[in-house]
């Protein structure tokens, strides 16, 4: 498979999909959800089951309310939309899971509730997203801005690998993977220095498979050729970073939300560990968002 570079190579890789993916939408009261999903209809790789109030929901669908690859669910509560939705898909009915109008704590207790949950299989849950930055030449994955607010060792390796399983999902080959601090010195003294210098040991004795690991190393190092080629690092990343692994949530959030801002960049975002992709998006987030989450979750379900 070719690399996907960017969101437009995504959509037109998707476009061409001969099956549609089941969605189910966890209360679809949210105008960009429902734009979004209805972006993936017409692009022709998903079908939708909304949860929720079904005259609400079709009032703000207007027209595409008779879409035939729509479908309603009608139930009253955001909680209890949250967990049809949930049920839709433990029961094999939908494919993908999509976060609308409900706060994230009750949705996550839905996909985490040991006997109707999604979480079946006891991964660590975390968050991986991903940019489509004009100033960089591919598309650039990170962990974990949203979920785990101090990742232990054993989250740590699981972010990497999920970062290096999604990036091959878009056709990297063998995933470069940066493991972010501020500089390139392992000092002992930051709490999670040993938690990287563990994750070197682990990737120099085979753990994470065809893939190439380095840190700790900034961010020049890692997406910046002509800035860390300056700084005289022999990284094998140097400038070419597939996979950022951030040190704590909010490093990973100030990036998420900087790079947003003042990058104007494009961007999606999973939650990752449950036993199918789960589109858990911000109400804050646009509807292309949302749209490109949607895609995210297709290419890995």
């Amino acid at each position: 498979m070719k690399p996907i570079k960017n969101f437009e190579e995504l959509k037109e890789h998707l476009a061409k999909s001969e099956n549609r993916l089941r969605l189910a939408v966890a209360n679809a009261l949210d105008e960009h959800t429902l734009e979004a999903v209805v972006q993936g209809i017409n692009t022709g790789f998903i079908s939708a089951t909304l949860t929720g109030n079904r005259e609400a929901i079709k009032k703000l669908l207007g027209e595409n309310a008779q879409n035939p690859h729509i479908h309603f669910v009608e139930v009253g509560e955001p909680k209890m939309a949250a967990e049809e939705a949930v049920r839709l898909v433990k029961s094999g009915e939908c494919d993908i899971l999509m976060k609308g109008l409900v706060n994230t704590d009750v949705i996550l207790r839905a996909i985490l509730d040991k006997e109707k949950g999604l979480h079946s299989n006891g991964n660590v849950i975390t968050y991986v997203s991903c940019f489509d930055i004009e100033k960089y030449h591919k598309m650039l994955f990170f962990s974990d801005p949203a979920v785990i607010p101090d990742p232990n060792k054993e989250q740590r390796i699981a972010m990497i690998k999920y970062g290096i399983e999604t990036a091959k999902k878009f056709g990297v080959e063998k995933p470069k993977v940066a493991l972010i601090h501020a500089t390139e010195v392992p000092n002992p003294k930051i709490y999670y220095m040993q938690d990287y210098q563990y994750i070197m040991e682990l990737y120099r004795s085979g753990e994470f498979g065809d893939a190439v690991l380095d840190g700790p190393v900034d961010i020049f190092v890692a997406v910046d050729k002509e800035r860390g080629a300056i700084k005289k690092i022999p990284s094998p990343i140097l400038g070419d970073a597939d996979v950022l692994i951030f040190p704590d949530f909010d490093s990973a959030n100030v990036f998420y939300k900087t790079v947003q801002t003042f990058g104007q960049a494009e961007l999606a975002g999973l939650l990752y560990g449950a036993d199918v992709p789960v589109v858990l998006t911000s109400r804050s987030d646009s509807t292309l968002a949302k749209f490109y989450s949607i895609c995210m979750a297709a290419v890995l379900a």
